[in-house]
Formats: C-alpha cells, structure tokens, sequence
C-alpha cells in the first residue's frame, strides 16, 4: 500500500475522539476507500462496510431502520459481519448517494458510543450543510487529495533520510548535493506525468508503464465527466460544468493563465458560469484560486470572485489531457512546453495539501504575483513560480514588496534549480520547485 500522511489524521481521530464519527471527504480516485481499509486492518478486529454507489438495495434497507439498534443490524446483514462492541469499524462509503437520510442516520449510529464509523464520500451530490449540521464533537473531517510531491517520493523508494537532508538544506539555505538535487529533480518531472491518483501511482512504480499510467488517467478523467452528467440534474449546467473542466488546460496555457470567459463563449461572465466553478470545487476536481486586491489579512476580505485562475486537482490528469508530444517534452524538458502553467498547477495542489487557500495578487501598478496565501495564525505568504532560467527576474514581486504598509511573513520564489542566496527585499528566499511542500508544509 502506498504511504499516507493522511493516515496519521485517522490515527489521531483514534486515539482521541470521544463520540465522533470521522468523514473521510475528497475526488474520486483519491484513495479513500483504500486508505480506510488499510487503517481498519491495522486496527480493529472487525471491518464492516458498506457501500451505497449504485447499490439501490443497501439505501432502501438502511432506510427502513427505527432505531440505533436496528440500523446496526441492518448494517450487520449489509456487510455480512456480526458486530462486536470494542472491535468493530463501522464503514459507510460513498455516502453521497444517501442524499438528505444521511443526517438521520448518523444521528441514529452515534447514540451507541460502543462502535466505531468512518463515513466516506466524494461529495457528489452531497449537501454537505447537511453534515455540518449535526452538533459540535460529533463529526471530525478529514480530506484527501492526490499523492503530493513526497508522497510520491516515498513510493519512489526516496527514503526518510534523503528528505531529511533535502529539508535540512532547505533550513539552512544551502545547495542540496548535486547527486541529491539531481534525484529529486528528476523525480519530480516524473511526477509531471504521473501525478498523485493512487491508482496510476501504483502502476508506475510497479512496472515504469507510462503508457499504463496513461490510460488509467484518461479512465478518470472520463469518469469525472460522466459523473457531471449524473449528479447535475439540470442539462445547461451539466453542459457548462463540462464545458469548464475541459477548457482547464488551454486556459493555463494561456500567457497569464487567467480563466477567461470569452474563451468559451462571446457572452458568457462569471455569473454564467458561478455554479461551474462551484460545482468543481465542490466536488474536488478542480481548484480555482481567486484574486485579492490587497495582499493584507484577512484574504478573504479582499477576494474579487470575479477574477480567478482554475487548476486541476491532479498535474498527472493535466498533462494526460495535453496535446502534442508532451510526454517527450516533459521528460526531455524542452523549452518548447509551457512548463510555467504545469509548474503552477502543481504549486496549486502542494499549497492546497498543506491546508492553504488559493489566491493570486494582481493591480495595473504592481503586476501579478502567483500566490498570495494565508498562514494559520494571519501571517503572509507570497510565492513565486518560476520555470526559466531569468528566476530572479520578478518584477511585480518586487514592486509588491516595496510597497508602503505591506508585510509579509516569507517571500519564496521556487524554481527549476537549487537553493540559491537570499536576498533582498524581505530577504526572498529561491528554493527548489521540489521544496514547495516542505516550505509551505
């Protein structure tokens, strides 16, 4: 099985709930239902699961149950496990398909403390309001995303020791070893291609089949379309829904890898395509990042909605839908792919693993800065990403950072080279395009 951080939240939901169900939330493909499965082996005696995709007869039966003690039965039979208080993992999946019962039966399951659930869906369709509802201490959440860049490290045979030196040059700023630097750059250019779906991941590093891995993503990206069709009732929005996702790549292919609207349609604005956006998010098979018009705290207080860049949740799903030969351009690293718009996307899903909202910085007087994100406890962060030579050639970052009455808590430009000297203003630090996890992290 492949190694998650994610798995540690699930231990420490464990170790310290007292009556909580967990909701293990995220896209499909992620590796939920692999991910459950593996912590139950290692820690309970009895896993009892259920699974409500396109299984009419699992809702009809659950729906029927009066009572705590009934819906436990019905599970029981369901799963084919007898229950035993202290042993027994609860898993309900794919609950998305229970629609508004859900709520009730959650309620239901946490009157009998003597049982552990996990819940687990890809929020397609889901009310999640719903969820959110039941009281405080009921419900802990967890999200999974795609493998990030050391995850995939990891079931690249990169050990802990390497990481450890990696990030101990990242704290000193000093230059990786070359040897080190080579491995790791050479390792994320792979992860260009191959991305983080568990699935396609496993693949690769089991036979080195890009070609594998390839039809593996285009099944997903076809399923995610397919379920655009199933889950949004109404037929334009579907359509609209569609229409965005597939327009993903051309759009950050574009010179300021803004999403524009004319792109796909003379008259259509963000109000048109309000519900695409949201939709996709919602789901977790985009990730849009909005501008701000001052880079101050709070972010949200200076989000412009109308203005945003979208990325895909995955960098694998991304280039698989890439025209052209862009496996050998990525992995030849020919000046002649946009490595800027793929670089970025990847930046997108490491800030957004390490619980960072997306937004970018731009004005007519200063320029465009790439991220703009917010630490837990208000601090500043702007980020950089460079895929070019000219790294140190930023000049709306500058013009930001010399501006009266801004501050910020660190300034990074990650780039396609090693750690280089920091300078100033607001001593920026340039760190390697394969640090942008353990920096942000």
């Amino acid at each position: 099985m492949l190694k998650r951080k994610a798995y540690q939240r699930l231990e420490d939901w464990k170790r310290y709930k007292t009556k909580q169900a967990l909701l293990v939330k995220g896209a499909r493909q992620v590796g939920k239902t692999t991910l459950v499965r593996q912590f139950a082996a290692d820690n309970y005696e009895i896993l009892a699961e259920v699974n409500f995709f396109d299984n009419k007869t699992a809702k009809e039966t659950v729906m029927r149950a009066i009572d705590a003690d009934d819906l436990l039965l019905r599970l029981s039979v369901l799963s084919g496990k007898e229950l035993e208080a202290g042993k027994t993992l609860v898993f309900l999946d794919e609950i998305q398909e229970c629609g508004a019962d859900l709520l009730t039966w959650i309620k239901m399951l946490l009157e009998r403390t003597d049982y552990d659930y996990i819940l687990s869906g890809s929020l397609l369709g889901l009310e999640v309001s719903n969820i959110s509802s039941l009281p405080v201490g009921f419900l802990q959440e967890v999200t999974l995303y795609p493998l990030d860049f050391e995850e995939f490290c990891w079931a690249s045979g990169i050990g802990k020791t390497a990481l450890e030196a990696v990030s101990a040059c990242m704290e000193s700023l000093t230059p990786v070893p070359d040897y080190l630097h080579d491995k790791l750059t050479d390792t994320f250019y792979r992860y260009l291609l191959v991305g983080g779906m568990p699935d396609v991941v496993q693949a690769f590093v089991d036979n080195n089949d890009l070609l594998r891995a390839r039809n593996l993503q285009r099944g997903i990206v076809n399923m995610y379309k397919m379920d655009m069709a199933k889950y949004v009732s109404d037929t334009l929005e579907a359509r609209q829904v569609q229409m965005v996702y597939e327009s993903i790549p051309s759009q950050l292919n574009s010179e300021n890898k803004r999403f524009k609207y004319a792109r796909l349609g003379k008259s259509l604005r963000f109000a048109n395509l309000e519900f695409a956006f949201d939709w996709l998010e919602h789901v977790g098979v985009a990730l849009p990042a909005f501008r701000v018009n001052e880079p101050t705290f709070p972010l949200a207080a200076h989000e412009d909605r109308n203005m945003l860049k979208l990325y895909a949740n995955d960098v694998g799903l991304l280039t698989a839908q890439m025209m052209g030969d862009v496996d050998i351009d990525i992995l030849n690293r020919r000046s002649s792919i946009n490595f800027g718009s793929i670089f970025e996307n990847v930046a997108a899903q490491e800030f957004k693993a390490c619980g960072r909202e997306l937004r970018y910085y731009n004005s007519s007087k200063i320029g465009e800065v790439d991220f703009v994100l917010q630490g837990q406890q208000g601090g500043i962060d702007l980020c950089e990403i460079k895929s070019g030579k000219n790294y140190r050639r930023h000049s709306a970052l500058d013009n930001l950072l010399t501006t009266k009455n801004y501050s910020f808590e660190h300034v990074y430009v990650f780039h396609d080279g090693n750690v280089g000297t920091p300078e100033a203003p607001e001593g920026i630090m340039y760190l390697p395009i394969y640090m942008m996890g353990m920096a942000l992290g």
